[in-house]
């Protein structure tokens, strides 16, 4: 009887290996993370800048030596009340160059005058400033300049809140709406900022428009310090995984085969 020897069965082909499931999600999870933190950081930097107010014309929503933050204008209609940043180049009359900030209390299309029953009028209508500075200020000739301004297309007049000490649209005319480079919207630092108070003083005396305001600014720094901690966390989660992944790789190559 003849007996018939089979060769050895080939060996089994290596498994496949299989990228760990936790491995990928915290894989997304620090994409995620990085999403966030670059959105933050990108519209931060692009969308606002920090500049410290260099005098007390402003006094008192702005003092001297004052960090502000400065939303970049990016088409936003500028209306009575917005404090605003702008070179002095842009005045009708110019000043030595560099920027100023004072708040806008008229628009194209406005009359503005003083001093009408002792204060602004814009429009004929009373204006009740109760952001003007009651300090040293307050009671000096200057505050109480006579004027009175048609403002037309492309333009604002501008007043500083200390209006005793201010070299605003009153000695050097009518600001070019073109040379307006941002809104203030708080003062502060971006992980710390403190909205700067809207006034309603415009729109109380009838006049239509509110002051701008921000609702972006707020959340990007929540955006930012999450995404940089949750980019962090996924960044850990993903060295863990991996060595844990490479450690069991190791220990299955060096285990005996199964026979």
């Amino acid at each position: 009887m003849t007996e018939f020897v089979f060769p050895p069965a080939p060996p089994e082909p290596p498994k496949r290996r299989r990228v760990s499931r936790v491995l990928v999600v915290w894989i997304v999870v620090t994409l995620l993370g990085f999403g966030a933190a670059a959105y933050g950081l990108g519209t931060v930097v692009f969308g606002y800048r920090s500049y410290r107010v260099p005098g007390s014309a402003m006094s008192p929503a702005l003092e001297q030596g004052d960090s502000v933050i400065v939303r970049v204008l990016g088409g936003e209609e500028v209306h009575r009340g917005d404090v605003v940043m702008f070179d002095r180049s842009a005045y009708a009359s110019p000043s030595q160059p560099g920027a100023s900030i004072f708040r806008v209390v008229a628009v194209a299309g406005d009359t503005v005058a003083c001093c009408t029953a002792g204060g602004l009028s814009v429009n004929g209508k009373a204006v009740a400033e109760t952001y003007l500075s009651q300090g040293a200020y307050a009671h000096d000739p200057l505050a109480t300049t006579p004027f009175d301004t048609r403002v037309h297309d492309g333009q604002v007049f501008v007043l500083g809140d200390q209006r005793g000490n201010a070299d605003d649209s009153r000695f050097r005319g009518v600001v070019r709406t073109s040379g307006i480079s941002g809104l203030v919207i708080a003062t502060g630092t971006v992980f710390r900022p403190s909205p700067l108070a809207r006034t309603s003083a415009f729109t109380d005396a009838g006049l239509p428009g509110a002051p701008f305001e921000d609702t972006t600014f707020s959340g990007l720094r929540w955006w930012l310090a999450g995404g940089v901690v949750v980019f962090a966390a996924g960044l850990v989660g993903v060295i863990v995984s991996a060595v844990r992944s490479a450690g069991r790789r190791r220990r299955a190559a060096a285990a005996p085969p199964v026979r």
